[in-house]
């Protein structure tokens, strides 16, 4: 479909694109296809045939997509619709998954080959650091689940307002750059730098990816929150 006005997401997405185009634009965008566990094969169909297919809204998956390949890029509130609720926080939900069954995980896995080449304090500091940094993630989002996403499901009322979406997600940044920071200072020089270098770009990829999930969380969810919000009120006018 030819759109005439302004797209709300990045000129270089269209929802005529085909799937292929899109990927081939931003390989990136494959942690998209895998964190909402999109079908494949795809053949030749369209960004728009595939939301179809999916039950997507094809607005907000390529607004989700721009905002995933250019960190610069602010959704307009004209761009968003209270009917895109429900399907950014499943994909929120999905990210949550991703990040705890393979992000976290498949770092840990890296960050275990440097552990071989430590001492033993070495060994137990990083890995100490780690689970714990792991673990203030994971209830990070326990938490987003329990007080911000819950009330989604049913539309039933359950945000009086929006103070709730006010959690703090700076402390999450900080500890990402703590364990790269060890990283780089502290590990005796026997672990190796490929190890190393590999094990940070992990942590990095990590840690931009949660901040875009947080940018998400406060210029899609937020604002559709508050419309939501809004619209229970003019209800009761």
């Amino acid at each position: 479909m030819n759109r005439k006005h302004e797209t709300p997401y990045l000129s270089v997405f269209s929802p005529d694109m085909k799937i292929f185009e899109l990927v081939e634009t931003a390989p990136s965008l494959l942690s998209i296809f895998s964190r909402l566990d999109i079908t494949l094969p795809f053949g030749d169909i369209s960004v728009a045939q595939m939301c179809e297919r999916d039950g997507r809204n094809v607005d907000l998956f390529l607004i989700i997509c721009s905002m995933h390949v250019d960190s610069s890029y602010r959704p307009t509130r004209e761009s968003l619709h209270i009917d895109m609720l429900q399907d950014v926080v499943a994909y929120l939900r999905a990210s949550h998954r991703y990040y705890a069954e393979h992000m976290l995980p498949h770092t840990s896995q890296h960050l275990e080959k440097i552990l071989q080449h430590c001492d033993e304090l070495s060994r137990n500091l990083l890995r100490r650091f780690y689970d714990d940094y792991s673990r203030y993630i994971v209830e990070h989002f326990e938490e987003e689940e329990r007080c911000i996403f819950a009330f989604a499901d049913s539309r039933a009322g359950g945000v009086a307002d929006c103070s709730i979406l006010d959690m703090p997600h700076a402390d999450i940044d900080d500890r990402s750059n703590d364990i790269a920071s060890l990283i780089f200072k502290s590990l005796p020089a026997a672990a190796p730098t490929q190890l190393r270098c590999n094990t940070l770009e992990h942590i990095y990829a990590l840690r931009d990816d949660l901040r875009r999930h947080t940018k998400v969380e406060s210029m899609v969810l937020r604002p559709l929150v508050e419309m939501y919000i809004k619209s229970g009120d003019d209800e009761t006018l």
